[in-house]
């Protein structure tokens, strides 16, 4: 107990499984709290005292799931394992950690997604380093120099997959800002100060930030020269010059480094290179759109069925899937490196029997990445080898084959792998195949993974432990003859070893040169001393054997872990191949276009279609639909119509078409020209949000204010009923200012349906506003949705005929409709004779601090700044200006 008890004070978050015999025991809180979550039976250590230790525990060769179970629970898990040979041991053997699992940090096959990263992620409160003053060439000497701005707070995350290396780490400017990263990234636990997780820090319970559902916890925060000499001996950047440059970022990145390394103090981090990235250099999509888009999981029940994922991963291996999920919620901004995957996919797209061909090989491809990273670990077993030789062996025959279409004006695409196939890792392949069989066992305690003739020990002792077997054959046979006994028999047990064994009738005849060593009911057992001298030779070779053989998978995984870096670098070529194939094969199947992406603010879709929607309906019954947004032109479309009609489907449609062309896909449309997207934003369905006390008005008026706070000319707008969560006058003017405010001061281009109809009168004083309408047929009375958007807005909404086929009731039908011919011929008199209320007077705007009322002070304030010239004003005279200024707008 005493050593389980050290190693529980240095783990006090922790869950420790503690190693005795077979089992792994769990004593006192740990016991208790594991028992209840993982279904144990709760002992105690001391039975019948007062102050008995709670114990309970799990057999060592079943852990792993326990341990699973633990973590995706959100716990923190210590593993101790006996640290020295019981043979060698004086007195009690000596226990340690040998690994330590969180939620965040799994490095067990079967316990990890093959197609989606596991990250931790740490989050750093800091400040960016200010940029110099620009300096002044106008004005006479003796003046102060200006003063250098103030650094602004900033945000460093940084994340780690630590079954890959996977190693990424970027600054934000606010809180809104890292909410919408963790939703893209997805870690599974955040790490942050103590002091910023409390109560009225900037990460406390209550905070926006901490909505982002993972195992959040706190740890140490290395100082800046740890930070820069821990990354230094890491990763091959230039750590100095980040350091200077993007401080918090480095301050994270070494944060999250040491968390995850401090869990396996037994191996080292598959750790590479350190990527620096700024989220504003691909497309922004953030947690809304993520969600409303359903790019990965379904709004209902967040299911991966029914996402755009779904729908687009036919990749073969599981770096490939891995990769595929991050091209999906980084869109790219940069038309070259569009344009290089647009041209990769469309050599797959074209030659289909080499994409086929493609297919087949990467099927035999084992996840390069991970062994990597188990080899560099030290948990890679001899199969997890064997795997990583014949993924290696078939490297340079994948290489070749793609070859001939992997050059790009005369420069590698994206489907050359020959940069990655490279002689040291064929060195290593002729290594593996040289010392393993063809199918190597899992552990090396199975014995038997290497070949015959690869090592001379292992030869030798192999031959005397099988010859010695046939030895003690045969001497069973001469003792046999000579003693006349033909009962007569050689057995063994692991308290006596190697044995002769002879019944009670035959004693009579036992020689005298036999040495009794045990009497059993049936008879007696006798040794000789050529017996014991094989057995000692036998049981010395099998343990010379077993000791052999770990010793050779040591040097062997030693050797995997010297190439880690290059490994990384083939598995994410291979990825990156299986997402281009996939992106081809789905676009083959779907008969799917390459699009025209250009810098250009037009987007332009011939017969576009939802991918999703298209893909779980009978083929060829989608109706495709075109759609056309200008910033200069038709800027704002207007859409209306009723509800089942397919607005939402052809909006969505358009944002996915957008997002698809910007990972390098084709699109499910005849002909699609996007000028490039900065950002994609949504406020679609109504929703509320309980667990955070939000209403489902509140969540699509934060929404709103985030798109309006954000978007530019070169969004996307998507907006699918705003202002239905109040009443009608409320929503009418909330929907108005919205869409005057998109038009009138960013200029995004905007999708914006509703059934608000006065708002079709927007295109008669907004010149870049258009309405578009779902088509509607009544037949017999019959309301017929044709899912067809045409020019021109809706003539009414057909709500109560939806209702109607939702299966309402036909006297409510009916009086629905006797209400609706009142309100519309009576000028608005309810049943009761009451008309409907106007809008109170006086009432507060939600909108009164994105579009201010005049002031003329404002004006006049705005004017005086105009009139300024600063690089000519002395410091009084800025001063003055300054307290005018403030005069001006109290």
């Amino acid at each position: 107990m005493r050593q389980f008890l050290e190693i529980k004070e240095r783990h006090p978050d922790a869950i420790v499984f503690f190693r005795l015999g077979d089992f792994y025991e769990m004593f006192f809180e740990d016991a208790v709290i594991a028992a209840g979550l993982l279904d144990l039976t709760l002992t105690t250590r001391d039975k019948g005292k007062i102050d008995a230790v709670p114990m309970c525990g799990v057999p060592h060769h079943a852990a792993r799931g326990y341990v699973a179970k633990l973590t995706e629970l959100g716990h923190k898990v210590v593993i101790c394992e006996q640290v020295e040979d019981p043979k060698l041991a004086k007195g009690l053997v000596r226990r340690d950690v040998v690994r330590i699992v969180t939620p965040g940090v799994v490095v067990d096959e079967e316990a990890l997604d093959p197609k989606a990263a596991r990250y931790v992620a740490a989050l750093v409160l800091g400040t960016a380093a200010p940029s110099p003053a620009p300096t002044s060439t106008r004005g006479g000497r003796g003046r102060a120099a200006p003063a250098p701005p103030e650094p602004t707070p900033r945000w460093g995350l940084a994340y780690l997959d630590a079954s890959t290396g996977e190693f990424r780490a970027t600054e934000l400017a606010d809180a809104a800002a890292v909410a919408d990263e963790l939703a893209r990234v997805g870690p599974r636990e955040v790490i942050a100060d103590a002091a910023a997780l409390a109560d009225g820090g900037p990460l406390g319970p209550d905070t926006p930030i901490r909505r982002y559902r993972a195992t959040w916890g706190a740890a140490p925060m290395p100082g800046q020269d740890d930070a820069r000499a821990l990354l230094a001996a890491a990763v091959a950047e230039p750590i100095e010059t980040w350091t200077a440059t993007r401080p918090t970022a480095i301050a994270a990145a070494a944060a999250v480094l040491a968390y995850a390394r401090a869990t396996q103090p037994a191996g080292a981090l598959p750790v590479a290179r350190l990527a620096l990235y700024d989220p504003a250099a691909t497309m922004v999509l953030d947690e809304a759109a993520i969600a409303n888009l359903e790019l990965c999981a379904t709004l209902v029940g967040g299911k991966r069925s029914g996402s755009l994922l779904e729908v687009l991963d036919e990749t073969v291996t599981a770096p490939g899937a891995r990769l595929l999920r991050r091209w999906l919620l980084y869109p790219l901004t940069d038309l070259a490196a569009i344009g290089d995957r647009a041209d990769a996919v469309a050599e797959l797209f074209a030659a289909g029997e080499l994409r086929a061909e493609v297919r087949r090989v990467l099927r035999a491809i084992a996840d390069l990445e991970r062994l990597a990273g188990r080899a560099a670990l030290g948990v890679a077993g001899p199969r997890d080898l064997g795997r990583m030789r014949d993924t290696l062996l078939a490297l340079p025959g994948l290489a070749s084959l793609v070859a001939p279409t992997a050059q790009l004006d005369g420069r590698p695409g994206l489907l050359d792998l020959r940069p990655v196939a490279t002689p040291t890792l064929a060195a290593l392949a002729a290594q593996l195949d040289a010392a393993l069989i063809e199918q190597p066992a899992a552990a090396v305690k199975d014995g038997g993974f290497l070949r015959p003739g690869f090592d001379a020990i292992i030869d030798e002792c192999r031959g005397l432990a099988d010859g010695g077997k046939d030895a003690i054959a045969a001497i069973e046979a001469r003792e046999r003859d000579r003693t006349g006994i033909a009962s007569l028999k050689v057995r063994y047990n692991r308290v006596f070893g190697y044995y002769i064994e002879i019944t009670k009738s035959q004693l009579g005849r036992v020689p005298d040169d036999y040495l009794r060593k045990q009497t059993i009911a049936g008879g007696e057992r006798f040794v000789t001393r050529e017996l014991a001298e094989l057995e000692a030779k036998v049981l010395a070779a099998q343990d010379t054997l077993a000791q052999r053989e770990a010793e050779l998978h040591r040097a062997l995984s030693a050797a995997a872990a010297e190439r880690c870096a290059e490994l990384l670098a083939a598995g994410a070529a291979v990825a990156q191949l299986d997402v281009c194939a996939s992106l081809a094969e789905v676009a083959v199947r779907g008969g799917w276009r390459r699009p025209t992406v250009d810098d250009g603010v037009v987007l332009d879709l011939k017969d576009g279609r939802h991918p999703v929607v298209e893909a779980l309906n009978p083929a060829g019954t989608f109706v495709p639909n075109d759609a056309r947004l200008d910033a200069d032109r038709e800027q704002l479309v207007l859409v209306t119509g009723p509800n089942m009609a397919g607005k939402s489907t052809f909006m969505r449609q358009v944002a996915h078409i957008v997002i698809l062309a910007q990972i390098g896909s084709f699109v499910p449309a005849a002909a699609a020209q996007i000028g490039v997207c900065d950002r994609v934003f949504t406020r679609v369905g109504a929703t509320d949000n309980l667990a955070r006390g939000d209403s489902t008005f509140m969540v699509e008026m934060r929404e709103t204010a985030a798109i309006l706070r954000h978007a530019t000319r070169r969004s996307l707008v998507i907006l699918d009923e705003v202002g239905r969560g109040t009443a009608t006058f409320d929503g009418v003017s909330i929907a108005w200012a919205v869409a005057e405010y998109l038009h009138d001061a960013i200029g995004a281009r905007t999708l914006f349906a509703t059934h608000y109809h006065e708002l079709v009168a927007l295109a008669d004083d907004r010149p870049r506003v258009a309405n578009v309408s779902a088509m509607v047929r009544e037949e017999a009375g019959e309301v017929v949705f044709v899912r067809r958007i045409v020019a021109g807005a809706a003539s009414k909404s057909y709500g109560i005929d939806v209702a109607r086929l939702a299966g309402l009731p036909r006297s409510v039908i009916a009086r629905a409709r006797e209400i609706l011919a009142r309100l519309e011929g009576d000028g608005g008199a309810l049943p009761t004779g009451r008309r409907l209320a106007a809008r109170p007077p006086g009432q507060l705007s939600l909108l009164a601090a994105v579009t201010p009322p005049p002031d003329p002070r404002r004006e006049q304030a705005v004017e005086r700044l105009r009139a300024l010239d600063p690089d000519r004003m002395t410091p009084l005279e800025a001063l003055t200006a300054l307290a005018e200024l403030r005069d001006l707008v109290r």
